[in-house]
């Protein structure tokens, strides 16, 4: 999933550029009493880590001390690059602590995506055909070979068992490989792509509250010169046009929202996603398809699953997209504060310029009272309409900080709610009412119909009536930034337990410390066996 989510890093983007300034509940909340990433104040808040169960379902397939071929699969708009890193240091001593093994790593290939996710799969599968040929004819055994595969090249893998295995009725032994290993994959389906509409409000709303205060701001400090009739001097303070600011901002990100955002969205999610949004059918024929299906259900398989800190969630993921994790040396991509640190900067920048228009705007206020401008008589003077227009700009000013602000409390909330990690929990409680002019009572129920209209209290007949309170509760899943856990951990036919990638993103994956780990307990057999490869 190279690039899922590039519209809202072209955003990103677009607005960090602005260092020097750089349908849910609400914005941030801001009373100023929190900071950066401080999360929608909606709800208690409740944290699901997840644990998937142990799985019992081993394949018996035995291992081989003979070569064997990787077919590192690429994800989402991924390229032969990918799994450079890995790849190489599979095959070839490069990397400290991690000894090279006794496999042929093969990343020169690519598969489309502009068409189905089974066309995918028979493209993958041509490319292994051959290799199998080759292999066969050197009398080699090319079932021992296996496929590692990233994101949606986890399930394009599984697309090609499917058609291999389940519509096609293949014997495993005459496959061009033997096993499967996924990283990041999408198995139950990925609900950023159900959600993927709502980054363009996502986006809007991010360049609005990012962009008012700093443009505000130089529309009130750049005054307006001209000569009329080519004489006569004019100079007309920014002040008077700080009110068209937010009108121009609208227009602008509305545009931004409304145009840019979805092109960029459909360009970066091409066809094959379709086929793997949560509730896909094609999805849920390749879950389906394992019943009773003795060759896919023992076919050796295993799931590695990224759990990053839920904190800065967003800025944490988006760092791997901006950067590539092959641009770091061998499982050395570990570093995800990048972001945290540029934001962090930016939300103390506008939180000072909120500071300095609010305490100037608070002065003008004071100075416009105490020079009694509210009155019919100095109103219109030159120097109460002067100090109104210096006010009123100042207070477009801090509003637009504020909005902003408020922004970067809440924007990582929003991510979440996209890629389906956080949930809000709508509560109702009933309670039946009842009051005379001299007693109260009010009392929790179980349903409406509990609550009747009149009753006799201490003091004579009491009118009644139901009343209910709606509260909030936020859950929060764990996810890779992109996928949630429960869903790249749930691997049908999984032949050995899931393993977690603690501190790891969704590209981060590729290539940090944790894949180090989690390839080596894969080649030393400490998963299903048939994945043990002995070190050269």
């Amino acid at each position: 999933m190279k690039k899922l989510s590039s519209v809202f890093i072209f955003t990103m983007l677009y607005l960090t550029s602005m260092n020097s300034f750089a349908q849910l509940p609400g914005g941030g909340s801001s009373n100023l009493g929190g900071g950066f990433g401080q999360g929608i104040s909606v709800g208690s808040r409740s944290s699901q880590s997840f644990n998937p169960g142990s799985v019992n379902n081993p394949s018996g397939k035995p291992s081989t001390d003979k070569e064997r071929t990787v077919f590192w699969v690429h994800g989402l708009n991924g390229d032969i690059g990918s799994w450079s890193r890995a790849a190489t240091a599979s095959q070839h001593n490069v990397a400290g602590g991690f000894p090279a093994r006794k496999l042929k790593s093969q990343t020169n290939f690519t598969y489309t995506q502009s068409a189905s996710l089974l066309e995918a799969s028979q493209q993958l599968g041509e490319i292994i055909e051959k290799e199998r040929g080759i292999k066969i004819g050197l009398g080699e055994d090319p079932t021992k070979d296996f496929l590692i595969a990233h994101s949606q090249g986890g399930i394009v893998s599984r697309g090609l068992m499917h058609l291999e295995l389940c519509l096609g009725n293949k014997a495993p032994n005459n496959m061009g490989y033997g096993g499967l290993v996924t990283f990041c994959s999408p198995h139950q389906g990925a609900v950023l792509l159900n959600n993927k509409a709502l980054f363009a409000d996502l986006g809007g709303e991010m360049c609005k509250s990012l962009l008012l205060g700093p443009t505000a701001e130089y529309v009130n400090d750049v005054d307006l010169k001209f000569k009329l009739f080519g004489f006569i001097p004019i100079k007309i303070p920014g002040s008077k046009f700080v009110k068209y600011a937010e009108t121009g901002v609208s227009l602008v990100c509305n545009s931004f929202k409304d145009n840019i955002v979805p092109f960029v969205t459909n360009a970066e999610t091409p066809n094959i996603t379709k086929d793997y949004e949560v509730g896909a059918k094609l999805l849920k024929q390749m879950n389906d398809c394992l019943d009773g299906n003795q060759n896919l259900e023992k076919f050796p398989k295993v799931a590695y699953f990224g759990i990053e800190p839920k904190e800065h969630l967003m800025l944490r993921t988006v760092k791997y997209f901006l950067e590539s994790s092959q641009a770091y040396e061998y499982f050395e991509a570990n570093d995800d504060n990048t972001l945290i640190d540029l934001y962090q900067k930016n939300y103390d920048k506008f939180r000072s310029k909120y500071e300095e228009w609010s305490n100037r705007y608070n002065a003008l206020d004071h100075l416009y009272k105490s020079q009694q401008c509210y009155t019919w008589i100095k109103y219109n003077t030159l120097p109460c309409k002067e100090i109104r227009s210096k006010r009123d700009a100042a207070k477009t000013l801090w509003q637009g900080y504020l909005e902003g602000i408020k922004f970067f409390e809440a924007m990582d909330d929003k991510y979440k709610l996209i890629i389906g990690a956080l949930e809000f929990q709508k509560n109702i409680k009933y309670y039946c009412e009842c009051e005379n002019p001299s007693e109260y009572s009010k009392v929790e129920i179980s349903d409406p119909s509990k609550c009747l209209s009149k009753k006799f209290g201490k003091n004579g007949l009491m009118l009644c009536q139901v009343v209910s309170e709606v509260t909030f509760d936020r859950l929060e899943k764990d996810s890779d930034g992109v996928v949630l856990s429960e869903s790249a951990s749930n691997l049908p036919g999984a032949t050995f337990s899931p393993q977690k990638m603690f501190n790891t993103s969704h590209m981060q994956a590729r290539n940090n410390e944790a894949l180090k780990g989690g390839l080596t307990k894969l080649y030393d057999g400490g998963t299903d066996p048939f994945f043990r490869t002995i070190a050269r």
